[in-house]
């Protein structure tokens, strides 16, 4: 028997639920717009009309996409979803005025307060598993559990445990949970971002970034993987998700690789790391850096001056791995007559730059805040497009607007749903003081080996930040790894550096590598196997954090020029000679023996031991001779 109801004309409802994602999204955009220059409206209420619109707008596409399929009955569910949303919702606008607040404070929360905010940790857990995953979900329930459960742990991590009601309080109706400084941060700026980044594309700064990549890296033996590896890092920085990142440049870049020779897990692993590492490279960083300045305390110019080198090296790193790979594979770079001409893409498209120019400037000259940057470069973009589009085209571009409204909704839902998980997360380790026992216990098993402590607050962060959008998965993993390190004397930059690339090089870490997964989807390529190459292609993406921990100066920040030239000296050779080593080709195929030489004189030259630095200088030179001699000869044969 049919579950589908007979109905007159089931194309009103989607044409009405359509109606209504773009009314909710429209809004939604507006709202964020309009916090960007007035934010009279109190804390609180700005974070609750932005959970529960990111919701709207999420069961709003679930339930056409379950109607479009004929999936009566799952439709149906989310209507019912939709129902309870917009209920709890309208109770919390309601009761969150001053007045509820402060009486909230005094007398505690009510039943129906209590009902509210169990019903909201329920449906943010349940927005959550579906637009982010289920590994985010599973630690965010575990927490809970934690939470509840703290009298019957273990004596190294017990508490003494709180009450259900007292938890509800605590993370549904406090700035310290639920609404906290994740939620912030998506409201105030991220939200921001992710309009700038899908307006840039409607207008088509995408595809004249690719097109940028590739007259520039065309020519190079294998120009394609280059060229995604250029155009996701200028991509990469603004978008704030290196899956959305894969998608957007991937779809363009990826069947280039395979068309000049690449295999298809190797495609997309390079398209994988390369979007990864958009998150990593200043200026915005995915918009974590916002997040990192507002945690830190430290000025925004400072946190992008100490991305710039570390971002560089990883793909410097990532650009010689695929060229080496070209080499062995014996790849040629395309024709000139097959290439765009850079000036020419860049005479069509210039004004592509104009906002991001002007967002850097605003950004790094002036110092404006995140929010009032982002404002000011959204109506720079804005006034480009439309000149642009009214002289080419003689229309007004209402078209790319609506649609860079609808997907900047859309895709600022997953990351809400994510930063609302990690307030839950970052409540409950605020609550129960296990942020504290964390660095108790990384201290007692490592010894004090600060080694040992680093690999540690590595492998957690990993963990934590697997299947996250860049900034949850930075706050997730700040708030427990890194006060480890600063208590072990690290400074509170390079400790943040470091728990926020590790945060990031989840998505190219088996087994949860999404962002390399999402390569192998456009690829056609096994999963699994495109995960592991790109976790090789990204090794230097592990390495890297541990040096500027060891060598602050790689971080520039408060650093004397010459400190800073010896170090990136060094990192420099090291990536080199570690890129080579994995990718086992340098004119010739490398044998095993001399690979790991290369790998050991890499570690060593970047010890903060001198002598066994100069060691490894020496040896990597030696390698380096040996290596070239070698190329010669065999250019000779």
């Amino acid at each position: 028997m049919s579950d589908r109801p007979s109905l007159e004309n089931p194309s009103k409802i989607m044409r009405l639920l359509t109606t209504l994602i773009f009314l909710v999204s429209a809004s939604l955009t507006l709202f964020h717009l309009y916090l960007g220059v007035d934010t009279n409206l109190n804390v609180l209420q700005q974070r609750i009309v932005h959970v529960f619109a990111i919701m709207l707008v999420w069961y709003l596409y679930k339930c056409r996409d379950q109607l479009t399929r004929g999936r009566w009955l799952g439709g149906g569910a989310y209507v019912l979803i939709l129902a309870l949303v917009a209920v709890v919702g309208g109770y919390y606008l309601i009761t969150s005025d001053p007045q509820s607040i402060l009486e909230r404070g005094i007398m505690g929360i009510s039943e129906l307060d209590a009902m509210a905010g169990l019903a909201l940790i329920a449906l943010v857990l349940l927005t959550s598993q579906q637009a982010v995953g289920l590994p985010l979900t599973i630690i965010a329930g575990a927490f809970l559990a934690y939470a509840l459960l703290g009298p019957y742990m273990p004596e190294m991590v017990a508490h003494k445990g709180y009450d259900l009601e007292y938890i509800t309080s605590y993370l549904a109706w406090t700035l310290e949970g639920l609404f906290g400084t994740p939620i912030g941060a998506s409201v105030s700026f991220v939200s921001l971002y992710i309009i700038f980044g899908e307006l840039l594309d409607q207008f088509g700064a995408g595809k004249f970034f690719i097109d940028i990549a590739y007259a520039l890296t065309g020519r190079m033996r294998g120009g394609p993987a280059e060229a995604a590896v250029l155009s996701s890092a200028m991509m990469g920085s603004i978008n704030g998700s290196a899956v959305a990142n894969v998608v957007t440049t991937g779809t363009f870049t990826i069947p280039l690789m395979k068309r000049v020779g690449y295999q298809p897990h190797y495609a997309g692993a390079v398209e994988a790391v390369a979007s990864t590492g958009g998150q990593i490279l200043p200026p915005v960083m995915g918009a974590a850096a916002f997040v990192m300045a507002d945690m830190t305390g430290t000025p925004y110019a400072n946190i992008v001056l100490a991305g710039l080198l570390p971002g560089i090296l990883y793909y410097l790193s990532l650009g010689l791995a695929v060229y080496l790979q070209a080499g062995s594979q014996g790849l040629k770079g395309e024709r000139r007559a097959d290439l765009p001409r850079f000036k020419e893409v860049f005479k069509a498209g210039y004004y592509h730059l104009v906002p991001i120019v002007v967002l850097i400037y605003l950004l790094l000259i002036e110092e404006l805040s995140a929010n009032y940057a982002a404002i000011f470069a959204i109506a720079v973009l804005l006034v480009v497009g439309v000149v642009k589009t009214l002289i080419l085209e003689r229309r007004f571009p209402l078209r790319e607007i609506k649609d860079a409204f609808v997907k900047a909704a859309a895709t600022t839902a997953p990351v809400a749903a994510a930063c609302a998980s990690a307030g839950l997360v970052i409540g409950i380790v605020s609550m129960t003081g296990i942020g504290v026992k964390f660095t108790q216990i990384v201290f007692d098993l490592s010894g004090n080996n600060l080694f040992l402590m680093l690999l540690m607050v590595m492998a957690a962060c990993i963990v934590l930040g697997m299947g996250l959008p860049s900034t949850a998965a930075y706050v997730i993993a700040a708030t427990v790894g890194a006060p480890a390190l600063v208590s072990a004397g690290v400074p509170a930059l390079a400790a943040n550096m470091f728990v926020f690339y590790f945060a990031i090089i989840s998505f190219i870490t088996p087994p949860v590598a999404i962002a390399a997964y999402a390569g192998a989807g456009i690829a056609k390529s096994n999963p699994t196997r495109t995960g592991f190459t790109a976790f090789r292609l990204g090794f230097s993406g592990f390495v890297i954090p541990f040096i500027y921990v060891y060598h602050p100066a790689l971080l520039i920040v408060d650093t004397p020029v010459l400190p800073t030239l010896a170090i990136l000296g060094l990192s420099l050779l090291a990536v080199t000679l570690m890129a080579t080593a994995l990718e086992g080709w340098a004119g010739r195929r490398l044998n095993p023996a001399l690979r790991l030489c290369m790998l050991g004189a890499a570690v060593l030259a970047i010890v903060r031991q001198t002598s066994l630095s100069l060691l490894g200088v020496a040896a990597a030179l030696a390698i380096i001779a040996f290596v070239l001699w070698r190329w010669r000869q065999t250019r000779e044969e």
